[in-house]
């Protein structure tokens, strides 16, 4: 099930709720014998280390509060993910995946409707209610709601930027490159609302930006040489960022809180992956420089929210 990370209702926590729906390796017993993939493969589709890197209370920030909560999921991102809406059993790609983002079968045969909604029973809508709780719980001290991500070097061959060069960080709040809202023609971003405000999230990227500036990539590309910061590319955002960052449903639980999608390229602490790189232990130099970074940006950010809401 999913499992509330942290809590934390002193006053000097950052008044932050974090979504990490991705970073989970576990596999479900019930599907466990039906699998056409293996460890690797979980691994490689997995954000890893992705609570180590967004943890915000590690005793390397200096024993800081840490975020009001931090809601994690455990169950492999490859066969649950809790950023798909739960009506997209149909999909490929959706809440419970039939193929890895290489475009490979998960499963030895289909899963029947009712395999697929037991596993949403027992994995997705756990990590949803506890995020609702969380969020709930907090709602009158929340300001930022960060849905904490990590992406491939590369765009994976079923994704739609395949082999392209990604950003060092992604900022996405369902925007254009610019932050702001994009124009009807977009199909993929169309007649959704931002979730922050352009100034607002352009603010965040420079910051971004300045501090991300000096980590180098562990597996340098210089044919397809990467950008710093992207807003809204290659992602710029997804269920979670849209169902909890909706006004009906911040008035529904008495909140009120801007929300971002950040996605931190694995290059910087895993390295150039495809999906059968070999199994790693996580490189914790690099992955606590990536976690200084990210806690100083967000750390730059409060004043912003101060003065925004």
């Amino acid at each position: 099930m999913a499992i509330i990370q942290k809590t934390n209702p002193m006053p000097s926590a950052l008044p932050i709720i974090q979504s990490i729906p991705h970073g989970g390796l576990s596999v479900p017993p019930s599907v466990a014998a039906r699998l056409a993939i293996d460890e690797v493969t979980i691994y490689n589709e997995c954000d890893l280390w992705n609570d180590q890197i967004f943890d915000f209370s590690h005793p390397t920030l200096g024993g800081r509060q840490g975020t009001l909560a931090a809601v994690t999921m455990p169950t492999a991102r490859v066969l649950i993910d809790a950023n798909r809406a739960p009506d997209s059993l149909d999909n490929p790609d959706g809440a419970v995946k039939s193929q890895t983002s290489y475009g490979d079968p998960i499963y030895t045969a289909h899963l029947g409707r009712a395999e697929q909604q037991d596993l949403l029973d027992t994995a997705w809508r756990p990590f949803h209610q506890a995020l609702d709780g969380a969020l709930r719980q907090h709602a009158g001290d929340v300001r930022l709601f960060l849905d904490c991500h990590n992406m491939a070097q590369h765009g994976p061959s079923a994704y739609g930027d395949p082999g392209q060069a990604r950003p060092l960080i992604c900022i996405g709040n369902f925007g254009g490159p610019d932050g702001e809202a994009v124009a009807a023609a977009d199909p993929l971003t169309a007649g959704r609302r931002l979730t922050a405000p352009g100034a607002f999230v352009r603010q965040a990227g420079e910051i971004a930006g300045e501090i991300f500036a000096d980590l180098d990539l562990l597996e340098p590309d210089s044919r397809r040489p990467a950008p710093v910061v992207a807003l809204n590319q290659p992602f710029a955002g997804g269920y979670i960022l849209r169902h909890y960052c909706d006004p009906a449903y911040q008035q529904a639980i008495g909140g009120s809180y801007w929300g971002l999608m950040v996605e931190i390229n694995r290059g910087l602490f895993v390295g150039d992956q495809h999906t059968r790189t070999p199994i790693q232990p996580p490189n914790q130099a690099r992955i606590q420089a990536v976690r200084a970074r990210l806690y100083q940006w967000v750390q730059a950010l409060l004043p912003l929210l101060r003065n925004g809401q």
